[in-house]
């Protein structure tokens, strides 16, 4: 008797539909990392995935709903790497193991980086004009991120073993050395003959960075 094939079930279309979602944010997050919101197409990111551009109009209502879900699917892949690097509280924390742990996030940031090379490419895109989704990113995201790695490192200067640079200038001093050498990784591979993606550049990279900012945990 011949079998009959099961048709697909509900779970089946709903995990289906959820793929096709995470790839438009994934294709968005590249067209929008390279070509800034208004250079971006909605075309373009359904054709980078085999999608049809109805299909974006169906998961998000306009550019500007795609954008902003680019970009809490970015930061939340993010939080997933940092989670758990520092902890909550710095109240009687050991300076040693604090050190440790923000070596820890910098390497960890160097290899996302590495990995989301679109992170640091549409901070740059929107952070030229005080529009809207600047304003939005910056509260939702990034005061955040800049709010959490602070307090850690004013523990560690004043303990000498963080270098001697100004809480708000730490933040473009690390985004900007972890991130440059993947945004321009064409302009890497050209200068040095080397590949920026592979895996012994990221580790002698976030350790080099890990020297640079922290002289003191190679003393201690």
């Amino acid at each position: 008797m011949e079998r009959k094939t099961p048709m697909p079930t509900k779970v089946r279309l709903r995990r289906a539909r959820t793929d096709i979602r995470r790839d438009l944010l994934e294709s968005a997050l590249v067209e929008f990392g390279a070509k800034g919101f208004d250079g971006a197409s909605t075309r373009a990111i359904a054709l980078r995935v085999q999608a049809h551009q109805p299909q974006i109009n169906y998961h998000f209502e306009s550019k500007t709903a795609l954008w902003m879900a680019a970009v809490d699917h970015l930061f939340g892949l993010l939080r997933e790497a940092f989670d758990g690097v520092l902890p909550a509280a710095l109240t009687g924390v050991d300076v040693s193991a604090l050190a440790a742990a923000f070596a820890e996030g910098i390497r960890r940031f160097v290899a996302f980086a590495a990995e989301h090379p679109e992170l640091n490419q549409i901070m740059v895109h929107e952070g030229t004009a005080e529009t809207d989704r600047l304003k939005w990113m910056t509260e939702t995201h990034v005061k955040p991120f800049f709010d959490g790695i602070r307090p850690a490192w004013q523990v560690l200067r004043k303990a000498g073993i963080a270098a001697p640079i100004d809480n708000e200038i730490l933040y473009y001093v690390l985004i900007g050395a972890a991130s440059l050498p993947y945004v321009n990784a064409p302009e890497v591979r050209l200068l040095t003959g080397r590949d920026p993606n592979s895996p012994n550049w990221i580790r002698a990279h976030a350790d080099g960075l890990v020297a640079i900012l922290l002289p003191g945990l190679a003393a201690g």
